[in-house]
């Protein structure tokens, strides 16, 4: 989306009423509350959005990846681009409730990374390290202080062990963080142990159509109203939840939930006092209010932290009078900074367990003034993206649509460091009601500005502060931060970017050279001229060498073609593309992710293209049409291996005449209702002679087992048990003769060596009797899987079932899935 699309969106999400209001409920409570998980969309949302919304607690997530070895169900993202896309979900949904996020790390090729499904705890646990979990997550615990900690997830076999892992590590994280000989390197960096005072366990199983879990949950201790209806956000818990899901549509999370009265329950299984098991709420016998803190002290701390819950409880009363509000919020502020002072010089104890919980409501206080007060600002950049050594201009506008005037505004300016402010000059500066006021920005990009890093440790919905944002001071009283619609990036002035991040190179073509496209965006401005190539190793020759584009000359957008050739018994070697403008030799891609449910962002690397020699024999005169959902390139890959392949529709299959199509192949996860409504013609293009493949398609998907494809195919569910995690399992012939192991392409032993990842998932548990099952495999020990590749002569014509996820395997080049794919599209009798 673009910057004003943006801000047109969040205008018309959320009314300044809500907004207000959403500001003042967290003055209510001084409790905090974290979930704990190992991916982005792993969290209780409407759990989370009822204690956040209804009660003011203080919500914090802690997410042990970022689910970069995940599905993709709106686009091609893989991999760690995917874990950049997924963050920038997670905090789009944290949002919503709102909540804080707190990742592991902050680096790609983290030790604790998202290696894919895991059906075993302990397998993670030994990747991630079992120590390195727990200090990972005992120092995020000390740094965010919450009063109770919840997994979400139950430690059963039939969880993922992603799961299960970080359950366990909760559990012990919760004794380890308020034990202060653990992890005493922690303390050289300013932390101290910190005792929460409750656990909960989930209550509620998590069986259902992907997990098994073969135990029954706990019984639950304490319900949770998540039916209740919101009447300022006009919407129940549960739906305000699913606000929240849908933004991780990678994930294809987001359901209708229907306004009902309902009940979620927790276990409590840790507490550190003695109260009843069963509980009306989970902060029973915990602080909730500033009142609540004042029992526990004497003195003027105890009378002012009375005074700012009084002043607190009468701006909500005023709701929504904004300029009533305004006048308490003022009060509640002097205060808090007089609780502030007074914390200073008490003792250790009241400094441990009061100061974060003050300088929190500190913070809160700022977003409230704000948003009572009448002013609107914005921070407004004249590009979203800016270079090194690049001048970058922008402005900062305010509205006052309040009654008062105001003279006593700061703003500070954060440029490419986000922990250094600049002062902007205000001096003189004055707002009348009605008035609206523009502050000229100006920045110089440092030559030494790194490029735009995704990966955050810490997310905050209300105070976080990026790049190119702005403070803004309300007199002396709190502090906002102003964002961008749009984060800026600083970019490379070009991008590099290939179709794919390698080729194959066949060797079955006698050393015939190959293409490559190179492609450059121009994102900011250029003065000189362009020298764009592409380094050649030893042996290898790329023509033409490189191009020169004369200064001034570069289009916002541009292809360069590139012919390699090379001796054809190569291993697998990398070449670098180049760019080189305004003295900088430039190397790098900029994956750009700009889709309308999260902001924009970026993931800036080293460009290389991987070469792969293959041995691949694809049949000539093929014609071959492709159905997909837009999550996998194998239509592209058939393109590069010379197959005359066309992308076909819903209506192209309902009207075209399929025979003049060999073989028809349906991407992964395709049927959905109007391409299931095909499902007759398909049945009738196989009976008469046609070759049909589909790959892997969801139980939740619209795939019935009867009728979708042309005879009955089972999808195995709970997922969980019908999937091969293990990328290198052994894999067995149960019908060695069959043709799709044997034609085009005799696939061996090496064809099944480095798989990335998995090997597939949604096998198919059961299938009518025309289907053959061809493979058995393993993981891990557990019982063998049959139904990886599946394939039945139906009257006439062939139909074959892959669930092998061929399409990942393509994008890392690995032989033996192109090779497999071969042989797939290839009818039996083709001559």
């Amino acid at each position: 989306m673009t910057e004003s699309q943006r801000r047109i969106a969040e205008q018309q999400r959320k009314s300044g009423i809500n907004k207000l209001w959403d500001a003042l409920t967290p003055l209510k409570h001084v409790g905090s509350f974290m979930n704990c998980g190992a991916h982005p969309d792993d969290e209780r949302s409407h759990i989370l959005a009822y204690l956040a919304r209804n009660k003011g607690v203080r919500i914090m997530y802690s997410t042990s990846t970022r689910g970069k070895g995940g599905q993709n169900a709106i686009g091609t993202e893989a991999g760690d681009d995917l874990g950049v896309f997924r963050s920038e979900e997670m905090e789009a949904a944290a949002a919503e409730i709102p909540m804080s996020v707190h990742y592991y790390s902050a680096r790609f090729g983290d030790e604790i990374d998202d290696f894919g499904f895991s059906t075993d705890p302990a397998e993670a646990e030994e990747k991630w390290g079992f120590e390195r979990t727990r200090e990972r997550l005992v120092r995020i615990i000390r740094e965010q202080k919450p009063d109770i900690i919840s997994p979400t997830f139950l430690d059963t076999d039939g969880q993922h062990g992603h799961h299960r892992a970080i359950t366990r590590a909760t559990i012990d994280a919760y004794h380890l963080a308020a034990d202060p000989n653990a992890f005493p390197e922690h303390f050289d960096d300013g932390l101290k142990p910190w005792t929460a005072l409750k656990m909960y366990l989930s209550a509620a199983s998590g069986r259902g159509g992907v997990y098994d879990d073969r135990d029954p949950p706990p019984e639950p201790t304490v319900s949770i109203p998540t039916g209740m209806y919101d009447p300022i956000n006009g919407a129940t818990y549960r739906q305000i939840g699913e606000w929240s899901r849908a933004r991780h549509m990678t994930q294809g999370m987001g359901r209708w939930r229907e306004a009902e009265p309902e009940m979620s329950h927790l276990h409590r299984t840790e507490c550190r006092f003695d109260i009843p098991l069963q509980e009306k709420d989970v902060f029973d016998g915990l602080w909730q209010t500033l009142s609540d803190m004042a029992a526990m002290t004497e003195g003027k701390l105890a009378s002012d932290l009375r005074t700012a819950d009084k002043f607190i409880h009468s701006a909500i009363d005023s709701f929504p009078d904004r300029e009533k509000i305004y006048e308490n919020l003022v009060t509640v502020s002097k205060k808090l900074n007089d609780c502030e002072a007074e914390i200073n010089a008490a003792s250790d104890e009241i400094k441990d367990n009061f100061a974060h919980r003050i300088t929190l409501k500190q913070k809160q206080i700022g977003n409230a003034l704000y948003e009572a007060s009448g002013l609107n600002a914005e921070i407004i950049w004249d590009s979203d993206y800016t270079s090194p050594s690049q001048e970058f201009t922008g402005k900062v506008a305010i509205y006052n649509t309040g009654n008062l005037s105001w003279n006593n505004i700061s703003l500070s300016l954060i440029g490419t460091n986000s922990n250094e402010q600049k002062s902007v000059n205000m001096q003189g500066f004055k707002i009348n009601p009605g008035e609206r006021k523009e502050i000229l920005l100006r920045l110089m990009i440092p030559e030494s500005a790194d490029y735009h890093h995704p990966l955050d440790k810490d997310y905050e919905p209300f105070w976080d502060k990026e790049n190119f944002s702005c403070v803004m001071g309300l007199d002396g009283l709190g502090h906002i931060t102003l964002l961008p619609a749009n984060p800026v990036l600083v970019v490379p002035p070009v991008n590099l970017s290939w179709e794919a991040s390698g080729l194959f190179y066949n060797k079955q073509n006698d050393g015939a050279p190959i293409e490559a496209m190179l492609s450059i965006e121009k994102y900011t401005e250029i003065a000189s001229d362009v020298e764009i190539g592409l380094d050649a190793p030893e042996g290898w020759t790329v023509t033409p060498p490189n191009y020169k584009v004369p200064a001034g000359t570069l289009p916002g957008s541009s292809k360069y073609n590139f012919v390699i050739t090379g001796p054809t018994n190569s291993d697998r070697l990398t070449m670098t593309p180049y760019a080189i403008c305004d003295g900088r030799r430039i190397e790098e891609n900029v994956l750009m992710m700009n889709y309308e449910h999260i902001r924009n962002t970026c993931k800036v690397v080293p460009n290389t293209l991987a070469i792969q020699p293959i041995d691949l024999q694809i049949p000539k005169r093929l014609k071959v049409g492709y159905v997909d959902r837009g999550s996998d390139r194998v239509y592209f890959w058939m393109q590069r291996f010379g197959v005359d392949v066309a992308m076909l529709n819903v209506d192209d299959l309902k009207t075209q005449d399929l025979s003049v199509y060999d073989t028809i192949v349906i991407g992964i996860r395709a049927f959905a209702a109007d391409l299931t409504a095909t499902s007759p013609f398909l049945r009738e293009y196989v009976e008469n002679g046609g070759n049909l493949v589909t790959q892997y398609n969801r139980t939740d998907d619209d795939w019935d087992n009867d009728t979708t494809p042309p005879r009955p195919i089972t999808i195995g569910s709970p997922s969980f048990r019908w999937r091969i995690t293990d990328p290198n399992a052994v894999v067995t012939y149960l019908v060695p003769n069959h043709h799709l192991l044997n034609a085009p392409n005799k696939l061996n032993d090496a064809d099944w060596a480095n798989w990335h990842q998995e090997r597939g998932l949604y096998f198919a548990a059961d299938a009518s009797n025309e289907y053959e099952f061809l493979l058995s495999m393993s993981d891990h020990g557990k019982d063998p899987l049959k139904g990886a590749l599946i394939s039945g002569k139906i009257g006439d014509g062939w139909h074959h079932h892959c669930t092998l996820i061929l399409h990942h395997q393509l994008e890392h080049q690995v032989p033996g899935a192109a090779r497999l794919l071969a042989n797939l599209i290839t009818p039996p009798d083709w001559k």
